[in-house]
């Protein structure tokens, strides 16, 4: 979105700078690309609950099963957010040279809102604070009796910490747009900027998302480590 709008401000035109069936179906998709993220976390955070406190249940450890999950969350998220292209709720943006749902159209953007944004962190919120709460009263029943399952909820217990700023940082990714969409609701004025500084901030975290889910994930890290290695030798 930011690069379409820099190249239609050096008045490059390009024929996805018009009306066309395209410039809907990519503002759709990345509608919907925004809520599989925000899902994913959401199951990331199911994942690490359903590690930590049914470690015993090996059905719930199951590569399939994750493979499984995934894709339908992944089809649920395209689907949940699909009215938006059928209502043709997305078009064309002439002062921003792309397409998107307008936040003129407030119950429209109210529902991609609640739905890409607002479900998913009250989701992942809720599932860390049941898993802090039962990772701490583990920690007191097991302290003396089993030393090696408390070392093993320490590091979840850092896992999760990391995990923590990476919903911090979620929020903080779509924080611009409700405050912007707050504003508009409240006091009926659209800022001219909204769009901008929204796609600017959701930039900004998709880059420190990456970088944080290498950080968390060792096999990926590893590999990261060893390319770097090579392209400097």
């Amino acid at each position: 979105m930011t690069t379409s709008s820099i190249i239609g401000f050096m008045d490059i035109k390009l024929k996805q700078h018009a009306n066309t069936n395209w410039c809907r179906w990519r503002g759709y998709l990345i509608h919907g690309f925004l809520c599989i993220l925000y899902d994913s976390y959401v199951l990331q955070a199911a994942f690490r609950f359903f590690r930590v406190v049914f470690s015993r249940h090996k059905i719930l450890h199951n590569f399939p099963v994750y493979c499984f999950v995934i894709l339908i969350a992944s089809l649920f998220g395209l689907i949940s957010i699909s009215p938006v292209i059928i209502r043709n709720d997305v078009i064309y943006l002439p002062s921003e040279y792309y397409c998107q749902t307008p936040f003129t159209n407030i119950p429209v953007i109210v529902y991609i809102a609640v739905r890409l944004f607002l479900i998913p962190i009250v989701f992942i919120a809720i599932i860390y604070l049941c898993l802090l709460r039962h990772i701490s009263g583990q920690a007191n029943l097991l302290r003396c009796r089993h030393r090696r399952r408390s070392r093993h909820n320490g590091r979840n217990l850092k896992v999760i910490r990391r995990l923590l700023l990476m919903l911090t940082t979620l929020i903080f990714l779509g924080l611009p747009s409700m405050i912007f969409l707050t504003i508009l609701i409240l006091a009926g004025h659209l800022v001219s900027l909204t769009y901008r500084i929204g796609w600017l901030s959701v930039s900004f975290s998709l880059v420190f998302l990456a970088y944080m889910l290498i950080q968390l994930t060792r096999p990926l890290r590893k590999t990261m480590r060893r390319f770097f290695r090579r392209e400097t030798s």
